[in-house]
């Protein structure tokens, strides 16, 4: 297979960011890929991916729009230069890469459609590497600090302060150094400063620390239990928080033997620990997504679809969705209609309406998920649609669905966004997030599907009797299971009725629990079993209200996660699932203070844990408190 050519672009200067560009091209050309590079262009004839669009219009990139991956290297906090009318505008529009996990654990709030963790990593060969042999003798040092960046406040405070206390202090004024006159004054520095921006961002400028480590340099960086960095950074680097930098800046100038420790070892120790960016799987998911878009779906020929109708008495209005069906024009169209309990002029009305329907009439009261699995065993179509009472398919639904499962083999399951009566739900289009959805709390509606009969048949998935509610939920985590791969048109194709709530809601909870645990079992393989038990508590209707539990449950939770990171797990993407465990974890502790039953002592101490350091550092914002200040 010829791999299509990725075209890289950034609107950065080279001088500043070219280091950062080469390590993505160097990663996409050491998996096979040609590229190409040519900074402020865009090519019509490649994939583009394009770095530092934080100031480009959205118009300006539609018309390349779906052939190009905006890869965000910008903290959005609010006040940065990246949180402008313009970007906020683009990233959700666009297709994304993002380097943060802070970042891409908010996506919801920021508004990202399709976005990926795809962080920097380490390239050797992106710049070059100063050798030792070229470090500066001490005698001839004679910048005691040096800083390149913006300027904020707390960073002029910082600066401002080492001057105070008689350093010779070299940062950036009024734009950036050129190459030459970073690299001269960098080799010229005993230390390099590296802090944030912004208070509210913990989101540590690796980029920076990238360069600094290329050129042997002893970096004080600021750095707390929740800031956002790899590990192999933390090693190679003096890490204070904010009021802590001043006087370790000082004390690193004046002690020459660790300085010199950190230029011999600080680089060395990230390249044992750290590797270039995995862009394969990301990429690959970008392609998948790019082949689902409305203009590379070709129309087809309307296979024969079995819509599933299983009303069993308790409504009145069976006909109407029976009326809905019947009129969805262009479509080769079967009606299964199996009923129960209703009365004997049932059938005579339903064939006025519907004259070729296949009929089964059961005469007493039966549970819908042996209803649909009666109702899939006569269905002869290509497609299955398991249809909820009073739910209603849009013009062009099925027509949609069907061209999709048509145009990707691989596909099993499409669904399509749903209108509720709470508002739109607007489901994740890629299969690795539609997955790691459904342990959230609006997993993708079976309703609001068309299922490939194919794969039930060679899978045997079925409803199970027993799930009396969320028999939809239950039957979407066994398609998960038995390894259905799925996709979403992202337009509003189907609209859902109001759903009752349950009678008993912790028996609900405790069978949403059961059909999300299965899904647990098959995404996290290297957990055991009684550590996946555990996580399902996650979705338990009640907690038990001890804080021993809670910091069992939530450190179970962030081994699980970090047992994924090293390779990932080819169910489903490593972070999108962490995030998604991430999302529950925040709910339980939200409850637990909310109940006096966990406070700010506490979580601090949980993260001197560094897996529940890592699970929940990038949510720190959202935490019940912030454990750290700066």
């Amino acid at each position: 297979m010829t791999l299509p050519r990725l075209h890289f672009t950034s609107l950065s200067e080279d001088a500043v960011c070219g280091d950062i560009v080469r390590t993505y091209r160097l990663a996409a050309e050491r998996l096979g890929y040609p590229t190409s590079y040519t900074p402020a262009n865009i090519d019509p004839g490649a994939i583009n991916i394009l770095f530092f669009f934080w100031n480009f219009p959205w118009k300006s990139l539609a018309p390349f729009h779906p052939n190009c991956i905006v890869v965000n290297f910008e903290p959005m906090v609010e006040g940065t230069h990246a949180w402008n009318d313009r970007y906020l505008d683009l990233l959700p529009r666009c297709y994304l890469w993002e380097y943060s996990k802070t970042n891409f654990h908010r996506h919801r709030e920021l508004g990202y459609q399709n976005a990926d963790y795809v962080p920097l990593g380490w390239e050797p060969d992106a710049a070059r590497i100063l050798p030792l042999s070229e470090v500066l003798p001490e005698e001839e040092r004679d910048i005691d600090v040096c800083f390149f960046g913006s300027f904020t406040q707390r960073r002029i405070d910082v600066l401002e302060a080492l001057m105070a206390r008689g350093l010779r202090v070299e940062m950036t004024r009024g734009g950036f150094w050129t190459q030459a006159e970073r690299e001269d004054r960098m080799r010229r520095a005993k230390v390099m400063l590296n802090l944030h921006n912004w208070e509210a961002s913990r989101v540590v400028e690796t980029p920076r620390l990238s360069i600094l480590l290329r050129h042997r340099k002893a970096v004080v960086c600021e750095l707390y239990p929740d800031s956002e960095i790899d590990p192999a950074f933390r090693d190679a680097v003096v890490g204070v928080p904010y009021d802590q930098l001043v006087d370790t800046v000082v004390a690193l100038v004046a002690d020459a033997p660790r300085r010199a420790q950190l230029e011999r070892d600080g680089l060395d120790t990230l390249e044992r620990a750290f590797a270039p960016p995995d862009i394969g799987p990301a990429l690959e998911r970008y392609f998948a997504w790019r082949a689902q878009q409305p203009d590379r779906v070709p129309p087809v020929a309307m296979p024969r679809v079995s819509v599933c109708l299983t009303p069993d008495g308790t409504r009145d209005d069976w006909l109407q969705d029976l009326r809905d069906w019947a009129a969805q024009a262009d479509v080769a169209l079967e009606l299964v209609v199996v009923a129960a309990g209703l009365p004997a002029s049932a059938e005579s009305e339903a064939r006025a309406i519907a004259p070729d329907l296949r009929w089964i009439a059961l005469p007493v009261p039966c549970d819908r998920a042996t209803l649909r699995n009666l109702a899939l065993a006569q269905a002869t179509g290509e497609h299955v649609v398991f249809a909820d009472t009073g739910d209603r398919a849009l013009p062009g639904r099925l027509q949609r669905q069907a061209a999709l499962l048509a145009a990707c083999p691989d596909l099993d399951i499409v669904g399509c966004w749903s209108e509720t009566p709470a508002g739109p739900l607007k489901y994740a289009q890629r299969h690795d997030e539609i997955v790691a959805e459904a342990l959230g709390p609006e997993p993708l509606r079976l309703s609001a599907c068309l299922v490939r009969r194919r794969f039930l048949e060679r899978t045997g998935v079925r409803h199970d009797p027993e799930f009396a509610v969320h028999d939809g939920l239950q039957m979407l985590c066994r398609c998960i299971v038995a390894g259905a791969r799925f996709a979403v048109i992202p337009e509003l194709l189907h609209r859902a009725a109001p759903v009752a709530p349950p009678a008993d809601l912790a028996h609900a909870a405790s069978l949403a629990m059961r059909a999300r645990r299965a899904v647990l079992r098959h995404l996290l393989p290297r957990s055991r079993m009684e550590d996946i038990d555990l996580i399902a508590q996650l979705y338990a209707h009640l907690w038990p209200p001890q804080r021993d539990f809670a910091e069992q449950l939530l450190r179970t939770v962030a081994q699980a996660c970090a047992a994924l990171a090293p390779a990932g797990t080819p169910r489903i993407d490593a972070e999108m699932l962490t995030r998604a465990l991430r999302t529950e974890t925040l709910r339980l502790l939200q409850v637990f203070f909310q109940a006096g039953l966990a406070d700010k002592p506490w979580l601090e101490s949980l993260f001197e844990t560094p897996e529940v350091a890592a699970l929940l550092g990038p949510a720190a914002n959202q935490l019940p408190v912030r454990p750290f200040r700066g």
